[in-house]
């Protein structure tokens, strides 16, 4: 029932339209020219492959300071960016001036709860401003930490939190603090990762650990298999490896997935990396330096011919997937065929 009330407040919030003129990030989608039509779709990948485009590294940078990233700011409306999200995250409001909420339901959904007075709820950065400085923003351009800490144009990055759990929780990442309720963990590190990779802010290793073992996860919530979308960059380039990520589709009547392989080869035709093929048919070639590659299936002991994956199906030319840094190529899908015998 909680989370069914949550679900519904927040598809009544009806408080859009308040982010004109705020500082706003690059919102270009920068992925391959890889068809769209394979599984993941382009644009869709899964958090454990995008976790690994995260450049892992100890936390680093000169003494915190909160002011560096000139958070809130005001807007055209003449409300503060933490006001725009008290109206924008509120169900039937009761304003006592254009920017205060006196009054409304906020669902904080990683508290599972509906609170109605302002004074109970925080908006919070999802990664902390502390965490977001020791993981690169220190080195950043004074408007550039601004754009993130004011960010609108992701709803992820700011977010309602209890003020007992915002308290709780202060500048710490997951190594040391997850939601309270278990149900939301898994959704919480797709959406931690997201805005890393969005900012391209570093993990350091516990870190990594930490949001590995969620995002691997298969036997409880799912989370291995539960697909989330690549996001925009809020800094251009990127940092980081890249990824190719994607499934084979179809294969010889009667044989399994598992048993087959995928190889990433450079463009001078180096095998980069190879990864079997899970039982499901999905596959992730993680770790990969920024570069034009091409993909080739191979179907092991199953009876499956080998393939290059092509734009134009099997047996057609081999494509080059372009990557940038940071970046995930996704829609790269096989179908298998029999090896043909004389």
């Amino acid at each position: 029932m909680l989370a069914t009330a949550i679900s519904l407040a927040l598809c009544a919030s009806g408080a859009a339209g308040f982010t004109e003129g705020l500082p706003v990030a690059p919102t270009a989608l920068q992925v391959s020219d890889a068809p769209s039509d394979g599984y993941p779709p382009r644009g869709i990948t899964t958090g454990r492959a995008l976790l690994n485009t995260l450049v892992k590294r100890a936390p680093e940078g000169p003494e915190f300071r909160e002011a560096a990233f000139d958070y809130p700011v005001v807007g055209p409306h003449g409300c503060t960016t933490e006001e725009h999200v008290l109206i924008a995250s509120a169900s039937d409001p009761t304003m006592s001036s254009p920017c205060t909420v006196v009054k409304a339901q906020w669902p904080a959904v990683w508290d599972m709860h509906v609170f109605e007075d302002p004074a109970e709820v925080d908006v919070a950065h999802l990664v902390p401003l502390e965490e977001a400085w020791h993981s690169g923003a220190w080195a950043w351009t004074p408007e550039q930490r601004r754009d993130f800490a004011n960010d609108l144009t992701n709803s992820l990055t700011l977010t309602i939190l209890s003020t007992g759990s915002n308290e709780e929780r202060g500048s710490s990442d997951p190594t040391h603090w997850w939601p309270p309720y278990f149900g939301v963990h898994c959704k919480y590190a797709q959406e931690w990762v997201r805005i890393k990779a969005r900012w391209n802010l570093s993990v350091d290793p516990a870190e990594y650990d930490a949001l590995m073992i969620q995002l691997d996860e298969a036997e409880t919530n799912m989370c291995r298999n539960i697909p989330i979308g690549v996001p925009p960059l809020g800094l251009d380039p990127g940092v980081g490896p890249a990824a190719i990520v994607g499934a084979v589709v179809a294969g010889p009547p009667g044989v399994p997935f598992k048993g087959m392989t995928v190889q990433a080869y450079d463009a001078d035709q180096s095998l980069v990396r190879e990864t079997p093929i899970l039982l499901e048919g999905d596959f992730e070639l993680t770790g990969l330096p920024p570069g034009d590659y091409t993909v080739k299936f191979l179907g092991g002991t199953t009876g499956a011919a080998d393939q290059w994956y092509s734009a134009a199906g099997p047996g057609g030319p081999a494509t080059v997937i372009p990557l940038s840094a940071g970046r995930v190529a996704s829609g790269i899908k096989a179908g298998m065929t029999a090896v043909v015998t004389p």
